[in-house]
């Protein structure tokens, strides 16, 4: 990527119930691996409308394991 930064990563769609959230952290970790440390991992536009509390709970599983991560 060069000098280049990717912003976002994560594509907003896996924040609704048609994906699991397995499917979502598997991009997740997918995309950390792959641009760490030239990312600024987010939502791809932001969490859809009409998203329930699942997708605030999905948000929190991804920030939790970020501030986990080491890589």
């Amino acid at each position: 990527m060069g000098d280049k930064v990717l912003l976002d990563g994560i594509p907003a769609v896996l924040f609704l119930p048609t994906y699991t959230r397995e499917e979502l952290m598997a991009t997740t970790e997918k995309v950390v691996k792959l641009f760490h440390p030239r990312l600024v991992l987010g939502v791809s536009d932001e969490v859809p409308e009409g998203a329930d509390e699942e997708a605030i709970t999905r948000l929190k599983m991804v920030a939790d394991w970020c501030r986990d991560y080491t890589g």
